[in-house]
């Protein structure tokens, strides 16, 4: 087994398990992973060493690998750094942790039960490469590490600059596994392996972009798994809403839960719902378990700043957390879990306490949002699976205007104007249609409950991405003691619309200011309400431009930069690529051909030509003035060469030294020596016959 060969198919392994940094962080992995590769090496050489133990090298990888895996990820359940019965049922475990990865959201902790599947999967991987290095041919010792490499793939696509270095050092490795060990051909074997290598990793990348551009969402496993049990449902903070807004005297001051914050903020959150079905406002987004952090997603492309809030809560019932839109860290909760995109938090064991960090937009002010588009690819924005009535459906506060974020505004201020919070006597509960009904044509009074609702549905109608949240506002001072405290009388619903660029904005329907609650300043609410006192009337918002068309129907023409015809690119390269594979053996074999009929003198010269082609196109370099027999010699190395060239060569004697013209049967005796030649070179290993045959030098008279 060659040591180039080996370190180079464990430097695939390598950078396969590397790839799954997006998931875990490189920082977490190289160690584990690493090891793994550096103790199966170990192996091997051990084996080179000492050729006795070759048959225990399969048992020899195995045991150092998990040992390896133990001490680098499983080290809490070793006893003096060796294995116990707890490190046996870990490494089980492990081969199902892949699983409870996809349910949690990326970077995931450096949990061992998460992390060990990674090194696990490295193990197999080194030991496959290794057994088939010694039976295969190079290349297939390769696949191993290829398929590491795209199982972390599955779980996030690299993309960019991480895609092309990636790309660029299994190019390196292939090339470092074509070199033959032949001192005279590794001169040649690279430039072709070069080229092979870098016109294959063109049209894959190309193939690759055509099929999934720069600047998608990458393909992600994770987006089919859900840390919730199945068929399990929990309660919805928006059932429990009529009954807060609802309640009198001691039930209105009940303390749910005390905070204090780096910046005031103008609310929590416990719930954002995007689904309605006529009854019920649901989310089917999956619960995953929480992460080292979250960061902000690509779709908010403004600045933003990290606050944090040390939360105790009080008697706040369910297993939800008040959380904020863009939360980055939970600390002191077990097993937190987060639904990404609503920005749920969800704790199965209640804590009395615990401490929040999250990204806070910070170049946003009232300008930027009556200016600012809306989203519309935002999740679950614009989902209804139920029919609108169609007396809801007649109401037309909008009078056809194109969805903006000032258009949102306007269909705020229409709630604003034209409905009126229910504030005394028996308060109105509910969100399905009826209620909505007796909301938006009735009685055109109610609570911020079917404010909200009732908002996301009219949004929704007129193409402005929404959905509902449930949560508390937030008191604008704190207590003596410097705790802000929130209370079961601050329960509120709002609806929230997805800005282009910015992510989803809260707004407030309701006008909770009217009912004497104050905005924090500087907060959302603030920024909205400047933007809100500048938004014109609804026949003054000017549609959004579109850009004009030319007759001949085509786009205005602007320059957008240079355009790239990726697929004229990848065609071109595919036409070369399949040039080079078939054209090449096909021109020699016609060639060969076209000498074969020559006649006399020149059919048997024609045979000596083929002959040197041959053995240059395996490496044996040829010079001027060489004879047949110099060639022999020069091709002793080759086994079983030397017959079929002495035959060449007799032929070649007779027909220019005699002085006879050489008859058929001359000729027939040169070509039968090539065909030794070529029965002979037939025995060598696939992978130099195979460039031999894709040798395009040869073609080309020297």
């Amino acid at each position: 087994m060659n040591r180039r060969r080996t370190i180079a198919v464990l430097a695939g392994v390598l950078v396969g398990g590397l790839c799954f940094g997006p998931v875990f962080g490189i920082g977490n992995l190289w160690l584990p992973v690493g090891s793994v590769c550096v103790v199966a090496y170990l192996a091997t050489e051990a084996c080179r060493q000492w050729p006795g133990l070759t048959a225990w090298r399969p048992l020899l990888v195995v045991v150092g690998g998990l040992l390896a895996v133990v001490e680098t990820v499983l080290r809490a359940t070793a006893v003096i750094g060796l294995p116990t019965a707890a490190s046996i049922r870990a490494l089980g475990r492990g081969l199902t942790s892949w699983r409870l990865t996809l349910e949690s959201t990326w970077p995931a902790r450096p949990d061992p039960e998460l992390v060990v599947f990674v090194p696990l999967l490295t193990l197999v991987a080194c030991l496959l490469a290794i057994e088939l290095l010694d039976r295969a041919p190079p290349l297939v010792a390769l696949l191993p590490g290829v398929a590491v490499l795209g199982v972390s793939q599955l779980y996030i696509a690299a993309t960019g600059l991480t895609a092309v270095l990636i790309a660029g050092a299994f190019c390196l490795i292939v090339i470092a596994l074509l070199i033959p060990d032949n001192m005279e051909h590794r001169r040649l074997a690279p430039w072709v392996a070069t080229a092979a290598v870098t016109v294959a990793a063109v049209v894959f990348g190309l193939v690759a972009g055509a099929i999934d551009p720069v600047g998608r969402t990458p393909y992600s496993l994770q987006k089919v798994q859900a840390a919730t049990t199945p068929g399990t449902r929990l309660p919805s903070p928006l059932d429990d809403l009529g009954s807060r807004l609802s309640s009198r005297g001691t039930d209105k001051d009940k303390v749910l839960f005390r905070y204090t914050a780096s910046e005031p903020v103008d609310r929590w959150r416990l719930v954002a719902l995007d689904d309605f079905d006529g009854v019920t406002w649901t989310t089917d987004h999956p619960l995953l378990r929480m992460g080292s952090a979250l960061t902000p997603g690509p779709e908010i492309k403004v600045s933003t700043t990290q606050q944090h809030a040390s939360i105790q809560l009080e008697d706040l019932d369910g297993p939800w957390l008040p959380g904020q839109l863009l939360p980055a860290t939970v600390g002191g909760v077990t097993e937190p879990k987060v639904e990404p995109i609503g920005s749920t938090l969800l704790a199965p064991h209640r804590p009395d306490h615990y401490q929040l960090t999250w990204a806070e937009p910070t170049s946003v002010d009232a300008a930027d949002l009556l200016t600012a588009g809306i989203d519309a690819d935002a999740p679950g924005g614009l989902s209804d699976r139920d029919p609108i009535p169609p007396d809801i459906a007649a109401i037309n506060p909008l009078q056809g205007k194109r969805a903006t974020f000032a258009t949102a505004l306007a269909l705020e201020k229409y709630m604003r104007v034209n409905y009126r919070q229910a504030v005394d006597g028996q308060l109105p509960t509910g969100h399905s249609w009826p209620q909505l009904r007796a909301f938006l044509l009735k009685q055109r009074a109610g609570t911020s409950e079917q404010f909200a609702a009732g908002y996301v549905v009219l949004a929704r109608m007129n193409g402005i991405p929404a959905r509902l949240v449930v949560g508390f506002r937030a008191p604008a001072k704190p207590d003596p003691d410097g705790l802000y405290t929130v209370r079961d009388s601050d329960a509120y619903a709002w609806p929230e619309v997805a800005v282009d660029g910015i992510g989803w904005w809260p707004l407030d329907p309701a006008d909770q200011a009217a009912t004497g609650r104050a905005s924090v300043a500087g907060s959302t609410a603030s920024i909205t309400e400047q933007a809100r006192e500048s938004v014109p009337p609804v026949d003054q918002i000017e549609d959004p431009k579109v850009p004009p068309s030319t007759d001949d129907g085509t786009a205005a023409r602007t320059w957008t930069g240079i355009r790239i015809p990726l697929l004229w690119i990848f065609l071109a390269s595919a036409a070369l690529l399949l040039l080079w594979l078939a054209g090449v053996p096909l021109l020699k074999s016609v060639r060969a051909l076209r000498r074969k009929r020559r006649t006399g003198t020149a059919s048997v010269v024609g045979a000596w030509s083929e002959a040197r082609d041959r053995l240059r196109a395996h490496g044996i370099p040829i010079t001027p003035g060489m004879t047949v027999r110099d060639l022999a010699h020069a091709a002793r190395d080759l086994p079983n060469t030397e017959p079929g060239l002495t035959t060449v060569a007799r032929a070649v004697d007779q027909a220019v030294w005699s002085g006879t013209a050489p008859d058929a049967e001359l000729s027939q005796q040169a070509w039968s020596g090539v065909r030794d030649l070529r029965k002979a070179l037939r025995t060598r290993p696939k992978l130099d016959r195979l460039q031999a045959s894709l040798e395009l030098r040869t073609l080309f008279p020297r």
